[in-house]
């Protein structure tokens, strides 16, 4: 029994002397606040971008992009969006939707889905380089929230989609040269 305890011990004090040698490896230093500035820059002229460009899209915009910097994962955009509005219900008309309209909706909706992501591809692939303050080793992702009333159809509908891609991917001259098939390969598509 005395055995076992030292044993136990031993296996403890080890166990212990392992988990302080992950705890003692640091972190990647901070981008320096020169870096730092030119990335908030950046990140505006990007969200500006987003902003401007989707208002020529059949999509509305319920919340501007916003850019957020994640220290070792890159930047993130995110805005969400209603990609088929269906009527106002209001105190004049409080008819119930009809089966058609939301069937409609929904058929809309995945129509768009696979616009906003050629959109966003697109976007990525023509201005991702300008994002050159993020390191190359991160990432730029943007995430849209997808709108829908608790009355449409949303089975098999995303509740968001994000798109993602290596900063070193968007730098390189030959990515975004390639056509938008092939540059549409490179980035990672993920619907939730």
């Amino acid at each position: 029994m005395r055995r076992n305890r030292v044993s136990g011990m031993l296996l403890g004090a080890w166990l212990c002397a392992l988990a302080s040698l992950g705890w003692g490896q640091s972190a990647p230093p901070p981008l320096p606040a020169t870096q730092l500035t030119a990335l908030r820059g950046q990140v505006q002229e990007f969200q500006n971008t987003l902003n401007r460009d989707l208002q020529t899209n059949p999509f509305v915009m319920l919340q501007d992009a916003k850019g957020i910097y994640l220290p070792h994962f890159g930047v993130v955009f995110h805005m969400e969006l209603n990609l088929a509005p269906l009527r106002t219900l209001s105190a004049f008309d409080v008819r119930p939707y009809t089966e058609q309209e939301l069937r409609q909706a929904r058929d809309t909706k995945l129509e768009r889905i696979r616009q906003i992501k050629d959109y966003l591809s697109n976007l990525l692939r023509d201005h991702g380089a300008e994002l050159n303050a993020v390191p190359p080793d991160q990432n730029v992702a943007v995430v849209v929230h997808l709108f829908n009333l608790s009355s449409e159809r949303t089975d098999g509908l995303p509740m968001q989609i994000v798109i993602e891609a290596s900063r070193g991917m968007l730098a390189d001259p030959q990515a975004r040269k390639a056509s938008e098939e092939e540059f549409r390969k490179k980035v990672t598509f993920f619907d939730f």
